[in-house]
């Protein structure tokens, strides 16, 4: 289960001006050094706070982590109703492409790459990261059955699926394909790889959820 932060102690109220520099500070550190040079003291260090501040907001670097997380997800994946399901599901992977392009990027496949030999770790990401895209799809799939796009929901086993896919795309593709040069150019272009991941999520959600007969 995922470890989340302490309550503050009666009287002395969090400021969450603090939480927001301990949070940025903490993607800083894993963009910079990775895990292995992800530290507390080097988190507060970086924000300018206590370690004693840190500590009475997340127990452990791994606790730290999964705010970090959480703070990605949250800012990031919630939210989506553009009022249809290939509109919903570009939005997605537009919002997924995103994270990865900015300074969260790299924290967030840091995090991901030492959750293999991090138990604890790995079940933050899985309650965090995993659980945030899985409803998210969960909720725009649902919708689509409302409006009459999909004729039924997704089985469990396809979404987990489905879920996976969408976040195993973004950890092949900074794995194996090589980032775009200085001058924007790239082995394949990324509106490219985009717009075909969309058509195959799409592909599959229409044959899986069976396509409502016309009227």
């Amino acid at each position: 289960m995922t470890t989340k932060p302490d309550t503050a102690p009666p009287g002395r109220p969090k400021d969450p001006r603090v939480d927001a520099a301990l949070i940025e500070a903490a993607i800083e550190v894993l963009n910079e050094a990775g895990w292995a040079a992800f530290t507390t003291t080097a988190v507060a260090g970086r924000a300018g706070a206590s370690t004693a501040s840190l500590y009475r907001r997340w127990p452990s670097k791994q606790a730290l982590a999964g705010a970090v997380a959480r703070h990605i997800a949250l800012n990031e994946l919630s939210g989506i109703d553009t009022g249809s399901l290939e509109n919903d599901v570009r939005e997605l992977l537009t919002r997924k492409r995103r994270i990865l392009e900015a300074s969260t990027g790299p924290a967030l496949l840091s995090l991901m790459g030492q959750a293999a030999h991090d138990p604890e770790l790995r079940q933050i990401l899985h309650d965090d990261v995993y659980l945030a895209v899985r409803g998210q799809l969960a909720s725009l799939i649902a919708r689509a059955v409302r409006r009459g796009e999909l004729g039924q929901a997704v089985g469990a086993a396809q979404m987990d699926v489905l879920a996976l896919v969408v976040i195993g795309t973004t950890l092949a593709r900074s794995a194996f394909l090589a980032p775009p040069t200085p001058d924007g150019a790239a082995a394949t272009d990324p509106l490219d790889l985009a717009e075909t991941e969309l058509r195959l999520l799409l592909s599959v959600l229409t044959r899986t959820g069976a396509s409502a007969p016309a009227p």
